[in-house]
């Protein structure tokens, strides 16, 4: 597979369509993947003594957007998505809107992450989307209910911060932004 600059894509490439375009970003750093799981470790919790309803992905499972907005081509990896409907889970990807979706944004996805991907969440009807940017130790959180007016969360000033959309879940900031050497 190649990308738009004609490049090879390795296999722990992770590959985004986006408006026709494959956005390719490189392999994740060990404090992405251990922030990714520290988020996941909250939910998986939560859900196991809760409903079960939910279910959890993290990293490289696709979630179609092109079934839910105008553009044919969106489809992305998120790093965390929660799902509710899961009758729209299929083997190649989820063909349903998350309820929860994160990204760990980097240098080389952070125009994507808080523009493109935030306005297609919004779009399809996400209810919560965070950016998780490890760099600032800032986590933005934008919510379907306030039209994705965007909230920020420093850390040290927040050291966990409750899920709007699932009132059990809070994400301890201090191992999020902890695993930053």
């Amino acid at each position: 597979m190649k990308n738009e600059r004609n490049e090879a894509i390795h296999g722990d490439d992770q590959v985004d369509g986006i408006h026709g375009r494959s956005l390719v970003t490189e392999k994740i750093s060990e404090a992405h993947s251990q922030a990714v799981q520290k988020i996941a470790t909250a939910f998986q919790k939560s859900v196991a003594v809760t409903s079960g309803k939910e279910q959890v992905f993290s990293e490289n499972v696709l979630l179609y957007c092109n079934e839910r907005d105008r553009d044919e081509e969106n489809r992305f990896s998120p790093d965390l998505m929660v799902v509710r409907n899961d009758e729209d889970i299929k083997d190649d990807g989820v063909h349903s809107v998350p309820i929860f979706v994160a990204e760990i944004t980097t240098m080389a996805s952070r125009r994507i992450d808080y523009g493109e991907k935030m306005l297609t969440y919004l779009e399809i009807g996400v209810d919560e989307y965070w950016v998780v940017d490890l760099d600032r130790k800032v986590v933005m959180r934008y919510l379907l209910s306030e039209d994705y007016a965007p909230e920020a969360f420093a850390y040290p000033s927040y050291e966990g911060l409750a899920v709007y959309t699932h009132p059990l879940v809070e994400i301890d900031l201090a191992q999020v932004f902890g695993t930053i050497v």
